[in-house]
């Protein structure tokens, strides 16, 4: 029985001495870390970029369903729809969608202008993602969209 005990006092001794990792594995550990996260941080902000942009899309296509029903059913412009061709530069590059309904929306990752169609068919809404400027050979076929009749 003492030999019993002192055995296991003795293997108890030795494990309380070797627990936890040393310097070394937790550098490695680390390294990996920071590996893997240089790998899948493009990649995450690649899908982020691109969620955002459907996400515009989507507004914007709903948006165009409003002011294109409403062209429809009345026949006319509606003069509170910031088109391209009033007297304001800034309606080039909107940011921000406003419903005939007061209703306000913000572009997640881009910005918009609205056109009256030539054809007075209703309006055509242009859109292109902020990166569109910088970078035009990635993303000028890929995040940008124009909806209503381009005829």
């Amino acid at each position: 029985m003492v030999r019993l005990y002192n055995s296991l006092t003795r293997q108890m001794k030795n494990k309380s001495t070797n627990d936890g990792f040393s310097l070394i594995e937790l550098l490695v550990v680390v390294a990996i870390m920071a590996v893997l996260v240089g790998v899948i941080a493009p990649t995450y902000i690649s899908y982020m970029h691109k969620a955002r942009v459907a996400a515009d899309w989507a507004n914007l296509r709903s948006y165009y369903t409003v002011i294109q029903a409403d062209y429809i059913s009345t026949g006319e412009y509606n003069p509170d729809i910031l088109t391209t061709d009033m007297d304001r530069p800034d309606n080039w590059r909107l940011t921000e969608i406003t419903y005939p309904d007061g209703t306000k929306v913000k572009m997640k990752e881009g910005y918009f202008a609205i056109a009256k169609d030539g054809n007075e068919s209703g309006y055509q809404i242009s859109y292109y993602c902020n990166k569109c400027l910088t970078d035009w050979d990635k993303h000028g076929s890929t995040c940008t969209i124009v909806i209503g009749d381009t005829n």
